[in-house]
Order: C-alpha cells, then sequence, then structure tokens
C-alpha cells in the first residue's frame, strides 16, 4: 500500500485533521495540568513529601516505558486504537488520583497516567505520519501544533485557577477526566483521510 502524500492545504480539508487536532486539544490540557500539579495534589492528600516525589518519580518511569512500549506495538494496533487506549489511561489515571488517600493509591494512578502520557508522545506523531504521509509533514504538523501549545498551556493554568477556586484539586481533576474521555470518542471517531 503506498504512503500518503498530502500536501498541508489537502490535510487541513479532510476530517482526521480536524479529528487529531480536537484529539489533541483534549488530552493535551489534560498531560499539562496533571503532570504540573501532580506532587501538590499528593502533598494536599496527606502524603508526605518522600513518597510523593518517588511517586512522581513512577510517573515518569512508566512513562518513558510507556512511549518505547507503544512505539513497539504501534503497528499490532490501529491508530484510533492506540489514541483511544492512551486517553483511556489518562482517564483512568485521573480517576484514581481524585482517590488517593494512600501511597498505594498514588502509584497506581501515577502508573496508569504516565502509560498515557507515555503513549501520546509516541503515537499522536505516528498517527499524523500514518494519516498525511512524511512529505508533507512539518507543515501539517506545524499547522496542528498551534493547538498542541495552547492546550498544554491551558492545562495547567485551569488546574492552577480551579484549585484556588474550591480549595483542593479535585475539580480540575474531574474536568480532566472529563476531557480525556471525550478524547476517547473523538480517538475512535478518526479514521485515516482519503483522497
Amino acid at each position: 500500500m503506498p504512503e500518503p502524500a498530502f500536501t498541508r492545504a489537502e490535510a487541513l480539508r479532510t476530517p482526521a485533521f480536524w479529528l487529531l487536532s480536537l484529539f489533541t486539544l483534549l488530552v493535551y490540557p489534560v498531560q499539562a495540568g496533571v503532570s504540573l500539579h501532580q506532587a501538590p495534589h499528593l502533598l494536599e492528600r496527606g502524603l508526605d513529601p518522600t513518597s510523593a516525589a518517588l511517586i512522581v518519580s513512577a510517573f515518569s518511569l512508566a512513562s518513558a516505558v510507556a512511549g518505547v512500549g507503544f512505539g513497539l506495538v504501534a503497528r499490532r494496533l490501529t491508530v484510533r486504537l492506540a489514541l483511544a487506549l492512551i486517553a483511556a489511561c489518562m482517564a483512568g489515571g485521573t480517576l484514581v488520583m481524585l482517590a488517593i488517600d494512600s501511597v498505594a493509591l498514588g502509584y497506581a494512578a501515577a502508573v496508569l497516567y504516565g502509560l498515557g502520557v507515555g503513549g501520546l508522545i509516541t503515537i499522536l506523531p505516528i498517527a499524523w505520519a500514518d494519516y498525511f504521509g512524511r512529505r508533507s509533514f512539518g507543515a501539517i504538523r506545524g499547522a496542528a501544533l498551534s493547538v498542541q501549545v495552547t492546550a498544554q498551556a491551558a492545562g495547567p493554568l485551569l488546574s492552577g485557577a480551579l484549585r484556588d477556586w474550591t480549595g483542593d484539586y479535585v475539580l480540575s481533576l474531574e474536568c480532566f477526566t472529563a476531557l480525556a474521555v471525550m478524547g476517547i470518542g473523538v480517538a475512535l471517531l478518526t479514521r485515516a483521510p482519503r483522497r
């Protein structure tokens, strides 16, 4: 099967471009908002600073392992299923973070969430290349990157604002869980574009 070779203008006219952009818009606030505020949330849940630091380290390790792991299994799953699995891990991780009352639950949340983040960093660029080809990858990815950067910047701001407004991270984690769940649906709707 020949590799797709969309130009940026052609890509912008496909539903796949806009669905991948919407997926990005939904999951990147989760990625950045939870990552930045994870340690303060753990401390607020009564965990000691050493445990919080080790849990954040476990998140980073899980993310690194998932980045490699998703890269190895990417061809066995369709892109849309891989993206849905990533969003599901992120949703599950943020959901477990809402229930943290012990170090064990902290590790469970961090590992699950880390699997999603590591997969996201690996699979989303693969999705763009698989759907639109490598010929205009930079131009197409550049058009979509503004969505990613904006979403990443919005996540920590949203988390911090909701924390200041409510006094804890519960509402922000609920919002991030909802965004990740919507990301699952968008991922499942995404299909490779046709000319």
